[in-house]
C-alpha cells in the first residue's frame, strides 16, 4: 500500500470548501493520478477522532476507435465491394480507456456483436463476422461504438458495405420464329440484377460474334443489348446465345439461347452416279443422275431438263424420276446433251450446274444430204456421204448395188475425213446408173444401215409448179411471183423470170377458156426470128436465180403482162410456166347522166336494189382488204433476201440494152423494176382507162375500178389509192365475186407447161 499524502500536495488544483454544505475537498482538473482512496479525519474536542474513507474513481475515456479489414488495413466510409455469398470480417479496435471500455457492433439500432475478443494493455478489440452476404447487405451501415462510463460520450466508427452481384436473370426477348436468308432481323437481350451492370455479348455455336453490330443500354441493374443479324443459309440450326457477365465476378455468367430456323431458296448440285464413267457411255447403257438439294423448307417440286427441254416421268420410254434421282434406261444418241435439274420451295427456285452426257454410237446417215445425183456416161460424179457418229467415223466403205449383188468400189477413189466421205464414180454404161451404198465405221461399230445415193442419167429439170402472182398492196405497181421448184434433173438448177407485154387482142372471153388456150399454143410454133411472139414484147428478164421467187415493180396499171418462169441446168431449160397477170386500174370512173331528171328517175326506181348491192359489195371489199394485208405481209416475209433488180426505161429502149440496166443490190427490194421516163397527165390516165374498157372484152379486169393519180412532185409516177387482186371477165360483169384466171402457155417454148393466175375465192382466200 502506497504512502499517504496530504491533499495540499495536489497543489493549487485542490482546496477544502468550507462554505458548501456539506463541506468537502474540491479537486480541479482531475488527473488519472488522482485516482485512489481519500481519508477524511475529523478531530473533536470532547469526542474521539473520526475517519471517513472515500474512494475517488477517475474515468479515462477511450482515446481512439478504428475499424480494420480482414487484411488488418484500416477502412472507413464505403468498403468493398464484397461478392454475393462472401464472408465479411471486420475488427473494431479501441485504444485507451479506463476503466477498460466495452466495444459493440451496431446496425442502425440493432446490436450485432458485444463480445470483446481481445483486451491487451490499452487496446480492446471486437471482431465482427458476417458469413454468406446477401443482396440485403448492400449499402448496410455498420457502426462500432465504445464507452466505459455514462459520464462520457461514447466513441463510434462507421463503414458502409458495397457489394457486387452477378446477373440475376437474362433473356432474349423475341420469339423463336423462322428467318429468311438475307433479311435483317433484330434480337434484344435483357440482363437484370447485376452490380455493376452486366456486360452482354453474343455468341453463335460457342464462337463470339464480332462481325455484327449491336447496341448496349445500361440503367441501374438492367442491361439491354440489341443485335442486328442477317442470317445466312449456313446459320440454319445454329445456336445464338446472349451471355451476361459481371467483370468483377468470375464464373457467374448467365446466358439465354435460341436455335435459329433459317429459310432459304434451294441450292443444287448435279452429279452422275458414283459407278458411272461419263466418258464411256454407249448406246444401250443405263445412266442415272443425282440432284443434291440443300433447301429449307424442303422443296416441293423437282424438274429435270435435257437441253432446256423438260423431261417427264415415262417408264415406257425409259425415263424414271424418283425423288432427287433421274434414271435413263437404254440411252440412245438422242439422249446426248446437257442435263440440269431444277427445284422449287417457298423461298424460290434454283437450277443446277449442267452435266454433259455424250452417248457414243455407231454411224448413221446425216439428214439433209443430196440423195440423187445426175450424170452422163464417162463423166466423173463426186458423191458425198455424211454420217453422224460419236466418236467420228474414220473409215468408209462404198459399194454399187446391181440387180443381183454389191460391187465394192476401190478405196483409191474414196476420200474420207471426219465423218465425211467422197467417192469419185464414173458410169461407163447405162448399167452403171443405180444406187451407191455408203457405210461408216468408228470405234463403236460399223454402220448398220447404209446411206443410199441414186445416180441417174442427167437431164433437164422439171418445170416449176404451183406458181402464183399477186399484187403487193404496200407498193404501187408491185407484183410478187412465187413458184415451187421441181426436180433439178440431178444437176444444179437456176431460175429465170421474163416479163412480157401481153397482146389483149389474142385473148377470147373467159367463157371459152379452152379456145383461148389453143390459140396461144398454136401461136408458139410461129415464133418470129426477131424474138417477138404471141406472148408479147419482152420487157425484162432476170436470170440465174437460186429460187423461183421474184418481185416485179413499175408495172403500168390496167395492162396485161405475161410472167414466164423457166428452170434450167447445164442440160438445158425446162418447160416454162406462164402466168397471165392484169395489173389493177387505179382510176375511179365518173359517169354523168344526160339530164338531172333522168338520173333522179333512175335512182328512185332502183334505190332499194342499189342499197342491197352496195351492202354486198362493201362486205366483200372488207374481206378483200383483210386478205390483201395478210398476203402482203406473207410476201414481204418470204422475199427478204439479196435481189438483182432490172430497171426498164422507155426513153432508152432504142439502145443496145433495150432500155434495161441491171443493178446488183444487197438490200430488200423488188427483183424487176419498170421505170416510166415520161410523166403522164390526168387526161392521159383517163384516156388509158377508156382505151382499156374498149380493148378488154376478152381480157381479165379488176373487179373494182380504181383512180390513177399523178404524183404531185411531177415525177410522172402513179399513186395507187386503192388496190385489188380480184379478177373479172369484163367491166360490165363486176360484182365483187372473183373468177379463175385462164391458163396460158408460152409461145416461145414448144411443149411448155401451163401456169395459172392465182384465184381468189369469195371469202378472200388465195388458192392456186
Amino acid at each position: 500500500m502506497g504512502r499517504s499524502i496530504h491533499w495540499s500536495e495536489l497543489g493549487g488544483r485542490a482546496h477544502f470548501d468550507l462554505v458548501s454544505s456539506p463541506s468537502g475537498l474540491v479537486i480541479d482538473d482531475v488527473d488519472p493520478q488522482d485516482h485512489g482512496h481519500y481519508r477524511c479525519r475529523v478531530d473533536f474536542m470532547a469526542s474521539p477522532t473520526r475517519n471517513l474513507r472515500v474512494k475517488l474513481l477517475v474515468v479515462e475515456p477511450p482515446k481512439r476507435v478504428t475499424i480494420l479489414a480482414a487484411s488488418g488495413k484500416e477502412v472507413t466510409g464505403v468498403i468493398g465491394p464484397y461478392p454475393l455469398g462472401g464472408l465479411l470480417v471486420l475488427t473494431c479496435q479501441v485504444t485507451g480507456g479506463s476503466p477498460r471500455p466495452w466495444v459493440n457492433w451496431w446496425h442502425e439500432e440493432s446490436l450485432l456483436d458485444d463480445l470483446v475478443e481481445e483486451a491487451k494493455g490499452q487496446v480492446t478489440r471486437n471482431i465482427l463476422t458476417l458469413p454468406n452476404l446477401t443482396r440485403q447487405h448492400l449499402y448496410r451501415v455498420l457502426t462500432c461504438r465504445c464507452n466505459n462510463s455514462n459520464l462520457t460520450v461514447a466513441l463510434a466508427a462507421t463503414v458502409t458495405l458495397d457489394m457486387s452481384f452477378p446477373p440475376l436473370e437474362v433473356g432474349i426477348q423475341e420469339d423463336n420464329l423462322p428467318m429468311t436468308e438475307g433479311k435483317e432481323y433484330t434480337l434484344s437481350c435483357e440482363a437484370r440484377g447485376s452490380r455493376p451492370p452486366a456486360v452482354i455479348t453474343w455468341w453463335i455455336d460457342g464462337v463470339l460474334m464480332t462481325d455484327t453490330k449491336h447496341q448496349v443500354t445500361q440503367e441501374g441493374q438492367v442491361s439491354v443489348s440489341t443485335l442486328h443479324l442477317v442470317p445466312r443459309r449456313n446459320n440454319n440450326g445454329a445456336v445464338v446465345s446472349c451471355r451476361a457477365d459481371n467483370p468483377r465476378l468470375s464464373a457467374a455468367a448467365l446466358e439465354d439461347s435460341r436455335k435459329l430456323l433459317v429459310y432459304y431458296s434451294p441450292r443444287l448440285h448435279l452429279r452422275a452416279g458414283q459407278t458411272l464413267n461419263m466418258s464411256n457411255i454407249k448406246e444401250g447403257d443405263d445412266v442415272y443422275f443425282e440432284c443434291d438439294i440443300k433447301a429449307n423448307p424442303s422443296v416441293f417440286k423437282v424438274q429435270w431438263f435435257l437441253n432446256s427441254v423438260e423431261l417427264h416421268h415415262n417408264v415406257a420410254e425409259g425415263v424414271i424420276q424418283s425423288n432427287q434421282s433421274l434414271v435413263l434406261q437404254s440411252v440412245g444418241r438422242g439422249s446426248s446433251g446437257l442435263y440440269t435439274c431444277r427445284a422449287v420451295n417457298t423461298q424460290g427456285s434454283d437450277t443446277s450446274n449442267a452435266l454433259n452426257l455424250n452417248v457414243k454410237f455407231s454411224p448413221v446417215c446425216a439428214a439433209g444430204q443430196k440423195w440423187v445425183y445426175g450424170g452422163r456416161r464417162h463423166q466423173a460424179i463426186n458423191v458425198t456421204c455424211r454420217v453422224e457418229a460419236h466418236p467420228e467415223a474414220s473409215n468408209f466403205r462404198w459399194a454399187f448395188n446391181t440387180s443381183s449383188e454389191f460391187v465394192e468400189l476401190p478405196q483409191d477413189r474414196v476420200h474420207s475425213s471426219r465423218s465425211r466421205s467422197l467417192v469419185e464414180y464414173t458410169p461407163q454404161t447405162h448399167h452403171d446408173f443405180g444406187s451407191l451404198l455408203c457405210w461408216g465405221r468408228n470405234l463403236i461399230d460399223v454402220q448398220q444401215r447404209p446411206c443410199v445415193f441414186h445416180v441417174v442419167p442427167a437431164g433437164v429439170p422439171e418445170s416449176v409448179t404451183n406458181c402464183s402472182a399477186w399484187h403487193n398492196g404496200t407498193a404501187a405497181g408491185e407484183v410478187v411471183v412465187s413458184c415451187q421448184a421441181g426436180w433439178s434433173g440431178g444437176l444444179a438448177q437456176t431460175f429465170t423470170l421474163e416479163v412480157r407485154q401481153a397482146q389483149p387482142k389474142n385473148f377470147t372471153s373467159p367463157r371459152d377458156t379452152s379456145t383461148s388456150m389453143k390459140k396461144v399454143l398454136s401461136s408458139t410454133n410461129t415464133e418470129k426470128s426477131d424474138g417477138s411472139d404471141s406472148l408479147g414484147k419482152l420487157l425484162a428478164s432476170l436470170q440465174d436465180q437460186n429460187q423461183p421467187h421474184f418481185t416485179v415493180t413499175g408495172l403500168e396499171p390496167g395492162t396485161e403482162y405475161h410472167l414466164v418462169v423457166v428452170a434450167s441446168n447445164s442440160q438445158g431449160p425446162a418447160q416454162p410456166a406462164v402466168l397471165a397477170y392484169f395489173t389493177p386500174i387505179d382510176v375511179a370512173e365518173k359517169q354523168t347522166s344526160a339530164t338531172a331528171a333522168e338520173a333522179s328517175d333512175f335512182f328512185q326506181d332502183f334505190a332499194p336494189m342499189l342499197g342491197v348491192v352496195v351492202g354486198v359489195v362493201a362486205s366483200l371489199l372488207v374481206c378483200s382488204v383483210v386478205v390483201v394485208v395478210v398476203c402482203t405481209r406473207t410476201a414481204h416475209a418470204h422475199n427478204r433476201r439479196s435481189n438483182t433488180k432490172v430497171l426498164y426505161d422507155k426513153a432508152a429502149a432504142a439502145g443496145e440494152d433495150g432500155g434495161f440496166a441491171r443493178q446488183h443490190q444487197h438490200q430488200q427490194g423488188p427483183d424487176v423494176i419498170l421505170i416510166k421516163n415520161e410523166p403522164e397527165t390526168e387526161a392521159e390516165c383517163q384516156q388509158l382507162e377508156s382505151t382499156h374498157l374498149k380493148e378488154t372484152k376478152n381480157s381479165f379486169l379488176t373487179s373494182t375500178p380504181t383512180l390513177l393519180q399523178t404524183d404531185s412532185s411531177g415525177s410522172g409516177r402513179f399513186l395507187l389509192t386503192e388496190r385489188s387482186n380480184t379478177l373479172s371477165s369484163d367491166p360490165a360483169s363486176i360484182t365483187g365475186v372473183p373468177l379463175a384466171a385462164t391458163p396460158l402457155a408460152a409461145s416461145k417454148y414448144p411443149g411448155s407447161s401451163l401456169g395459172v393466175l392465182p384465184q381468189l375465192t369469195d371469202a378472200g382466200s388465195l388458192v392456186s
